[in-house]
């Protein structure tokens, strides 16, 4: 109960602060998230009331500050909110007059259903050893060009990652660890004799690639976003910053 109340509060202070920029003449636009730009002032601020709605009536939920994330803790999902501004948006009016009938609706079905966008994390998953590690080393790597911050999820089992690339919105790759070791373990029992960094490392390369189980962006990457994942994911000497131009520029 306590967490839907802090996660209503942080969504209330959401708002206040949209507004108060809105009505300040601040620089709402220049800080906000995509999603936010793409609504504009009213429609931002309707979800947002639609959102705190939506946590107040006993659904624990977090804004996900700058990585485009919304995430619902009981059942765990990873939901983008890109995705979610676009469906609301398509609502047309309805939405704006009824902003918190319209985000109920649109939740019921993002908890529902998977889909790109939308990650369904395994419920009670914890790694009591590495793995989680192991996972973060590869796909962001310190110091890989245009790789920005990565976050845990909240502790629900999975990894959210910036990717960035020149002059474009990043976006944010989502793994699902729970699929993610699933893979692997099937992987090694496969390969019995592989290093077990080899085996991960060309797993996550190959979900990378092929928007495997377990994968899914905010938004869809650019080919130059998913160069760049995957030159931070593969082999280090692909990582020195001429190799990771040549391969992002694919």
């Amino acid at each position: 109960m306590w967490i839907a109340l802090a996660a209503a509060v942080v969504i209330g202070v959401a708002v206040w602060w949209f507004r108060r920029d809105a009505a300040d003449g601040g620089p709402a636009a220049e800080r906000r998230p995509g999603w936010e730009a793409r609504l504009g002032d009213e429609g931002a601020t309707a979800l947002l009331e639609g959102l705190r709605a939506f946590a107040d009536a006993g659904t624990p939920v977090d804004l996900g500050g700058e990585s485009g994330v919304l995430t619902v803790f009981e059942p765990p999902r990873l939901i983008s909110l890109d995705l979610l501004a676009d469906r609301f948006a398509a609502r047309g009016q309805a939405a704006m007059h009824d902003p918190q009938t319209t985000v109920g609706e649109l939740m019921a079905e993002f908890l529902a259903a998977e889909e790109p966008g939308v990650l369904h994390l395994r419920a009670g998953w914890a790694d009591g050893g590495r793995f989680a590690d192991e996972v973060r080393e590869i796909v962001c790597p310190q110091g890989a060009a245009g790789i920005g911050a990565w976050s845990d999820a909240g502790g629900l089992g999975a990894l959210e990652v910036a990717v960035l690339g020149d002059g474009l919105p990043g976006t944010t790759m989502l793994l699902d660890l729970a699929r993610i070791r699933d893979q692997y373990d099937e992987s090694r029992a496969r390969q019995p004799g592989a290093p077990g960094e080899v085996v991960l490392r060309s797993l996550l390369t190959s979900v990378i690639a092929n928007g495997g189980a377990g994968l899914t962006w905010t938004v869809p990457p650019t080919e130059r976003q998913l160069g760049i994942a995957l030159a931070a994911a593969g082999p280090p000497e692909l990582r020195r910053p001429s190799s990771v131009k040549e391969v992002a520029d694919r």
